[in-house]
This record gives structure tokens, C-alpha cells and sequence, in this order.
């Protein structure tokens, strides 16, 4: 009910980029994408790694999933922290979104929800020569954003980092993808107990979390050595960048 009211509320008031936002996280409940848990090492390794630059090659593996950020990594420029990002990718809403829709470019989507209720959108574009295009009032792609101020441009680079890295180990580094368990119930005292909490039966339905680096540990510079920013190097020289399975460089820090 929340995504069709903020629908309602943008084509109201002739926000596209809000009505961008709000067709994403729709396709998304409709689709069932998947949470994926960040652990708090791995995005910080993420912020301390090169982004690549993705290209029409990228596999289509993985359409969409929700990226719950750790506490404290990602916020807004008005304040406001940004805990989940629904990650689209874009040519996947081909064919679902209305024939007035343009998805130039392909490429991912990242919605940013903040904890204030605003949303926050971000893009990485699988066509370069789309960035050239001047879009339209009827154009929703990644580059109708691109005019905004650098300030907020600053928090969608970010934004966008953490997903592109969070695609990319999925695709390629599956050893940092595994489950972790589901938290016990709290406890009740009382009429009921844990019967009363909505616990039971239900509880086996209950799917344990998915979880990226769940233990992984930050590389650090031994003896005095240098730090150095991590990388995605392809592992075949002869076969372009994405094209080619990408072996993850880890970043080293002091």
C-alpha cells in the first residue's frame, strides 16, 4: 500500500524520478527480491575498492535484491540515515513497466530508503553513449538524475559503489555468500507465551538470512606497509571487462 500511495503522491505532483522509485520497489515486492545482509568489514572493503565499469556483457543472473546496509555506512546529505537499498537491474523491468517508460542504458537502479521516509536513487549505466542522451519528460533512466547537486551526487556515488560491489560478489565471489541463522524468539512471560508472540508452526517458514561476508576480515598492511584500494580484474586478458568472470583484489588497509 505504501509504494502505490508514494505512486500516487509523485505522478501527483509530476515527480518522475519519485514515480522511478516507486516502480522499482514495486517490481521488486511483485518479483520477491531476495534481502541480501552486509556485513559491516565487507563495506568498508567495498568503500575502499575501484568500481569497475560494467558493460552490456554484465550477466543477467541476478534481476533484483534488497541490500541491507550496516549501521553507520551510508547517510544522506541532509542527515538522515539510508539502511536498505533495492537493487534493479534494469534491463529486467523490460517489457513490465508501461510502453511510456524508457530504460536507456540498462544498467542497475538503486533506491535508497531513508530512515526519514525519503527516497534516494542512484545508477550505473551498462551503455556509456546513453549518458549522452538528453531524456525527455517521459524518460525515467538512470541519467535523468545526473544533473543533481554534488552534494547528493556524493551520496548516490556511494550508494551506488556498495551496490555494484554487492552485484559483483554475488556473480563472482559466491565463498562471501552464505546463511546465517535465525535469531531465537524473545522470550514471554505471560498468557500465551511464545504461542501468543505469533510464534508456533509459523516459525519453520521462517528462511535464514542471507548473508554478504558474513566473516570476512579486513586485510590490513603488515609492518608498516602500505595501504592499497582494492580491484576487479577479469580473468581472462583476451575476453573484455564483465565479459569475462571477474577475480576480486581485495583492498589493503593501514
Amino acid at each position: 500500500m505504501a509504494v502505490e500511495l508514494a505512486l500516487e503522491g509523485s505522478e501527483a505532483i509530476h515527480d518522475h524520478v519519485g514515480i522511478w522509485g516507486a516502480m522499482v520497489c514495486q517490481w521488486a515486492r511483485e518479483t520477491g527480491a531476495e534481502p541480501r545482509c552486509l556485513s559491516p568489514a565487507l563495506a568498508q572493503a567495498f568503500l575502499q575498492t575501484e568500481q569497475p565499469t560494467l558493460t552490456l556483457d554484465l550477466p543477467r543472473d541476478i534481476s533484483c535484491f534488497r541490500l541491507l546496509l550496516p549501521k553507520g555506512t551510508l547517510f544522506s546529505e541532509e542527515g538522515p540515515e539510508i539502511r536498505s537499498v533495492v537493487v534493479a537491474e534494469v534491463r529486467a523491468l523490460e517489457g513490465w513497466v508501461p510502453d511510456n517508460f524508457q530504460t536507456s542504458g540498462g544498467g542497475l537502479s538503486c533506491v535508497g530508503l531513508g530512515e526519514d521516509g525519503a527516497t534516494y536513487l542512484a545508477s550505473n549505466l551498462l551503455d556509456p553513449a546513453a549518458r549522452a542522451q538528453q531524456p525527455d519528460h517521459t524518460d525515467f533512466s538512470p541519467s535523468l538524475w545526473d544533473w543533481d547537486a554534488d552534494g547528493v551526487r556524493g551520496t548516490a556515488a556511494r550508494m551506488e559503489q556498495l551496490c555494484v560491489h554487492a552485484l559483483l560478489v554475488q556473480l563472482y565471489v559466491p565463498d562471501l555468500v552464505s546463511e546465517g541463522e535465525v535469531p531465537p524468539p524473545p522470550s514471554s512471560k505471560g498468557f500465551g507465551g511464545r504461542a501468543a508472540l505469533g510464534y508456533g508452526p509459523a516459525e519453520e517458514s521462517l528462511r535464514r538470512p542471507v548473508w554478504l561476508g558474513k566473516d570476512y576480515q579486513l586485510q590490513r598492511a603488515a609492518g608498516g606497509g602500505a595501504p592499497q584500494r582494492g580491484s576487479w580484474q577479469p580473468l581472462s586478458p583476451l575476453v573484455g571487462p564483465v565479459a569475462a568472470p571477474l577475480a576480486w583484489v581485495e583492498p589493503v588497509v593501514g
